[in-house]
């Protein structure tokens, strides 16, 4: 496998978040040198999927967030070792990670996983193919907050689709991102966007109080995917990274 090129991503400030996009079809070739950096654990998982294509996607998008975690915390890729949340959050473990303060966050639809890495912030990450026939009218007035919905309501065609997308990947990376799960539900708060920017902020319905701790940034990826960072905090900047590029010499 090609070794981890440690001059092509800076170090992690406590300001940065890096966000690997990973397209899985681009590391085809090295399925078998990832597969030998998961736990048994995660190949237990991995052989659990009925079909290969699932099973391969699992195996690349884990072995990649397995070797992008190495670069930061100086390990070898099978000596990370993860604890699970009380909500399934993964973090983390062993002592020289935990005194980095090294967070995380994997997601991945289809042929793409993200990744998102901070020092010292709490991150959360969704990534989604946009699928043409999912009814997004419908899902937003089932579980979006009911102003969120009337938004998705007022536009038309494609753009109810994004709009849809948008708003459905900024709230699971929220959700991640505060290792809750669906345990908030997700008409519990709304995603408010700026005019003509990726960011937005977190207003709880219940109380109409924003959310401070939190900001959410939509991520510009590919041209039939849509994606969403969430982080803890205000000060801080995106670096993206493309994992075929980045990581690998």
């Amino acid at each position: 496998m090609p070794s981890i090129d440690s001059s092509s991503s800076p170090v992690l400030s406590r300001e940065d978040v890096h966000v690997w996009f990973c397209r899985l079809a681009r590391h085809a070739g090295q399925r078998a040198a990832l597969a030998a950096l998961l736990s048994l654990d995660e190949r237990t998982r991995a052989a659990r999927f009925a079909f290969d294509r699932d099973r391969h996607r699992f195996i690349l998008s884990h072995g990649l967030l397995r070797a992008i975690l190495a670069r930061y915390a100086g390990r070898e890729a099978t000596q990370i070792q993860f604890a699970t949340g009380a909500h399934g959050k993964p973090a983390l473990s062993g002592q020289c990670c935990a005194a980095q303060g090294i967070q995380f966050s994997l997601s991945h639809s289809g042929a793409y996983a993200v990744v998102a890495v901070a020092a010292g912030l709490a991150v959360g990450v969704d990534v989604e193919v946009r699928r043409p026939d999912v009814d997004a009218l419908k899902l937003a007035e089932r579980f979006f907050a009911a102003g969120e919905a009337q938004q998705i309501i007022q536009a038309q065609g494609n753009a109810q689709q994004r709009l849809f997308y948008r708003s459905w990947t900024a709230k699971e990376a929220y959700l991640k991102g505060r290792g809750v799960g669906l345990s908030l539900g997700l008409d519990r708060f709304e995603i408010l966007f700026d005019d003509g920017s990726p960011l937005a902020h977190v207003r709880m319905t219940d109380s109409g109080a924003l959310d401070t701790n939190w900001q959410v940034q939509s991520l510009s990826l590919a041209d039939d995917v849509s994606g969403a960072l969430a982080v803890e905090g205000q000060a801080w900047q995106v670096r993206m990274c493309d994992s075929s590029t980045d990581l690998f010499r």
